[in-house]
Order: C-alpha cells, then structure tokens, then sequence
C-alpha cells in the first residue's frame, strides 16, 4: 500500500508539472520566439508573404533602417517581395543594413518560416544582392 501512495503522490506531481508546463503563454505586444507559437499562423500566399515581409520590416527596424536614428546614419536597408516558387520565398535585399547581408537574410527567413509553415524557405533573388561591400 504504501508503495502505491508513494507511486501515486508521484505521478500526480509529474501531471502536475506537465499541466503547469504546456500553460498558454499570452501573446504581449512585442512578441518574442518564445511565445510565437501563439501567433496566427498564415498559409502561403504571394499577399501573405508580402504582409509578414513588411512586418518583418517594421519588427526589425533597427536593422533594416526603418526608424530615423538608423537613417540619420545611411541605414537604408530594405527587404521585397519577388515572388513564390513553389514553397519558397523569393526576395531581394537592396540599401545598407546595420548587420551583414547574410544574417540580414537568416533573421528574414527565421521571421517568415516562423509565421508561414507551409514556407519551406526564404531565398535571394540573386547571389550578389550578398555582397557587403561598399558600393
């Protein structure tokens, strides 16, 4: 008997933990990758990609140069929508960014296949758009 009490204070405090764990996470303005899996996910559209794109731009504004204090010091960076090739986004990055091109396009990507599943990738349009040397 006192084994099955032992068992039994056992699981219920595991069950316990495990409601306490899967709790919703509310969704606070400003949402991180934490709490993104509460977000409104989008099924794969040229208008959804548009939109998460320029959410991204305005999430993102300090690297993309969105806000006066990164264009007051020639951060003009800007990321468009080219279009779907299959399950891929295509994109073309144009302007100066505060990070390099590359981690430009990795953050994109991270914040499109974050909120389009079905998106299985976020490419360049074309390769040089990489380059980070002054123009």
């Amino acid at each position: 008997f006192l084994r099955y009490c032992v068992l039994l204070v056992v699981v219920q405090s595991a069950s316990a933990m495990l409601v306490g764990y899967f709790k919703p996470v509310p969704v606070r303005s400003g949402a991180t990758r934490r709490s993104v899996h509460c977000m409104e996910r989008l099924v794969l559209t040229e208008d959804n990609a548009r939109a998460v794109l320029d959410q991204c731009q305005n999430e993102l504004a300090a690297v993309f140069g969105s806000n006066d204090e990164a264009k007051a010091v020639g951060i003009t960076g800007t990321v468009e929508f080219v279009e779907l090739d299959g399950p891929i986004v295509v994109v073309r990055l144009g302007g100066r960014f505060w990070h390099k091109r590359s981690t430009v396009l990795d953050r994109v990507s991270n914040f499109m296949l974050e909120r389009i599943p079905e998106c299985v990738a976020v490419e360049i349009e074309d390769e040089s758009q990489l380059d980070d040397s002054p123009p």
